[in-house]
């Protein structure tokens, strides 16, 4: 592994790294894909057969103990995979690891054979101890894969392959078992769970193992991030030290403990479902393995939401809808009725129907933060930073195992119930979120709603939107949300210099205007100063402010005189100046057309408005020349395709 990163690697070339089809990342894809399938086929296949070897009683400890032996080396290796992440080629590390897997699922193949429980159990851990290794090579080579700008949607697309590996994985595990496991009719066993036609096992799990070990030979070498970086020889003092480099930034953190609580309760509700199946329902492992891929079924669709919502940009507001979600469909799933043994009954649909709607909400509320951690985790490092989220996620995935077995056993909760607690615990998580990032979400749900209601189309942005510095945005002001559009359609946060009025009447208002920086403005030469002076700060410190120089609404669908004065938040800058021209709003819901504000049918349904961004100007002579500028916009010919799709803010 050290010889092949010392010499031979080498980053990657512009054709190879960043889009989403290239060589490198299509190898990655397909190997996540392969190792998620075998992990989760290999488990559901032995966790079936152990589940033959205790008592009815005792299911939910078969159940616990499965999933404690696969996230338990994730806290033991934590340190030692961040270690291997920074310290060698990324792309060295995960073909090893599919090395290693081929192994271990001919190791898995007799211990079935074997007949022994804890053997089985053994391997489930080794599984574990390779997919912990796997696991900070495999997202910390996103970034180095992909552009910035694709981080999210690259991590949609894992989410998305991920879950439908569960489901293939999921399903094709309890196929494997009812395929090897003979019974007579009264459901008896006539000869232990997994040994009936064996072969069709080894074949299935050591050849997607082989599979994907080829697949990871599709990517490219990439540098080690750190390659004088010692082994970790005290791997729980180098776990502390992960923790600390991960605590060293508040919001890192925040986001590494809502990772954590969402797999905790991912790991809990998909033991739950197995219980729920089989109590609740009355069935058999098949529909176990049905049911528990529609619920991955709905994670890959919520990752890709997810992926398309962010559309470029690490959208935290998403974090919101994720987690409001989880707690509805998880309550709404205890309170199905049970309908003992009718496979497609009416319970059974509405359990399909909940389990998927979590699983999307589930997809909604990870992406995100995923690709927060990995965006803001520092290049040198993100190794260390992702290991040590592993380590509170999976630490707090062994506690769940343990919660489990506590609600299931001790306590006697029916499955029902267990879901009941599982949403009930996720309303503080909601809130929390809501509370912590309010801009974010209401941009989010403003976002959605938005494009119901308008079909916009923006023109300029990547030629004249200056990815980087300060710049002063000039627009004509049409309707209410005019303010709302450019900052929900700008690839970069924008500060609105706004009337003051507004925030004081609504309180609401005012907390959403102060979390996006909005420069309040109020009429009399002090205030009007003021507000002056801090724009042009926020321009030499190198953000987008915005303002609108009609200083009002206009009440006639044509565009006002500009007010004197806004030129002097460019003095002694040296920033652009952005003209911006807002099309077609005139007639909507928000503009004075028909003498009112708000309390009107639109004329047409989704609205078509567009967004034209000009040319920047420096050093303009005077308030005409700008306005000029906006007017032109507004009278251009059509500049034909968009330019781009809409930007969901970063949060």
């Amino acid at each position: 592994m050290a010889t092949e990163t010392t010499h031979t690697e080498a980053t990657p070339t512009a054709a190879d790294q960043g889009t989403l089809t290239s060589r490198s990342f299509l190898g990655l894809l397909t190997t996540q894909f392969l190792g998620a399938v075998n992990d989760n086929m290999f488990r559901w296949l032995v966790v079936p057969i152990g589940k033959t070897m205790v008592s009815a009683e005792h299911t939910a400890v078969a159940l616990s103990a499965g999933l404690a032996c696969f996230v338990l080396p994730y806290i033991l290796l934590a340190a030692p995979a961040g270690y291997l992440a920074d310290r060698f080629s990324k792309r060295a590390v995960i073909v090893g690891c599919k090395v290693a897997e081929l192994a271990i699922m001919l190791l898995g193949v007799g211990a079935i054979l074997s007949d022994n429980l804890y053997l089985m159990f053994a391997v489930v851990a080794l599984m574990g101890s390779q997919s912990a290794l796997f696991g900070p090579s495999k997202f910390g080579s996103i970034p180095e894969i992909v552009r910035a700008d694709r981080i999210s949607a690259a991590n949609g697309l894992i989410g998305m392959t991920t879950v439908v590996a569960i489901v293939v994985g999921t399903i094709g595990g309890s196929l494997l078992y009812t395929v090897t496991t003979l019974t007579d009719r009264g459901g008896e066993l006539l000869m232990p769970a997994g040994r009936h036609l064996w072969w069709v096992s080894a074949v299935a799990l050591v050849g997607v193992a082989l599979a994907g070990l080829a697949a990871s030979l599709m990517i490219v070498p990439l540098r080690p991030a750190d390659p004088k970086r010692p082994f970790p020889f005290n791997a729980p003092r180098q776990t502390v030290r992960d923790l600390a480099a991960l605590g060293s930034s508040r919001p890192l953190l925040r986001a590494a403990l809502g990772c954590a609580v969402f797999w905790a309760l991912a790991a809990m509700a998909q033991m739950n479902v197995d219980q729920f199946v089989d109590f609740q329902l009355g069935l058999g492992q098949l529909h176990v393995g049905v049911l528990l891929g529609v619920l991955a079924l709905g994670v890959g669709v919520g990752s890709v939401l997810a992926g398309v919502w962010s559309a470029g940009r690490v959208e935290l507001g998403i974090v919101s809808l994720g987690s409001g979600g989880i707690a509805a469909s998880a309550i709404l799933l205890s309170v199905v009725n049970p309908d003992l043994g009718t496979p497609f009954s009416p319970a059974y649909v509405w359990t399909g129907i909940w389990l998927f709607m979590l699983g999307t909400s589930a997809g909604l509320y990870d992406v995100p933060i995923q690709a927060f951690l990995q965006y803001r985790s520092p290049k040198d490092l993100r190794g260390s930073i992702l290991a040590a989220n592993n380590f509170l996620t999976f630490s707090a995935m062994l506690v769940a195992s343990g919660l489990f077995w506590l609600l299931s056993s001790p306590l006697g909760l029916s499955p029902g119930l267990t879901f009941l607690v599982l949403g009930l615990s996720t309303v503080p998580v909601f809130c929390y979120v809501v509370w912590l990032l309010p801009g974010a979400t209401v941009r989010c749900i403003v976002w959605l709603l938005s494009h119901t209601i308008y079909r916009v189309r923006v023109q300029g942005r990547e030629q004249h939107l200056p990815k980087e510095g300060g710049a002063l945005l000039v627009a004509n002001h049409v309707s209410w949300i005019d303010g709302v559009l450019l900052i929900l359609h700008s690839p970069r946060p924008i500060r609105m210099v706004a009337f003051a009025d507004y925030m004081e009447k609504w309180w609401w208002l005012g907390v959403l205007a102060r979390d996006m920086g909005t420069i309040p403005i109020r009429p009399g030469r002090r205030s009007v100063v003021e507000s002056i002076r801090t724009a042009r700060e926020a321009v030499r410190a190198g953000e987008l402010v915005c303002i609108f120089p009609e200083g009002h609404i206009t009440r006639t669908g044509k565009m006002g005189e500009f007010q004197p004065g806004f030129l002097s938040i460019l003095k002694n800058t040296g920033a652009p100046l952005i003209p911006i021209h807002l099309g077609g709003l005139w007639g909507s819901v928000f503009s004075w057309e028909r003498g009112k504000l708000f309390w009107k049918w639109p004329r047409r349904w989704p609205y078509p408005v567009s967004i034209r961004i000009g040319r920047p100007m420096r050093q303009p002579r005077d308030t005409e020349q700008v306005r000029q500028a906006v007017v032109d916009l507004g009278q251009a010919e059509d500049w034909g395709e968009d330019e781009c799709q809409p930007i969901c803010p970063a949060g």
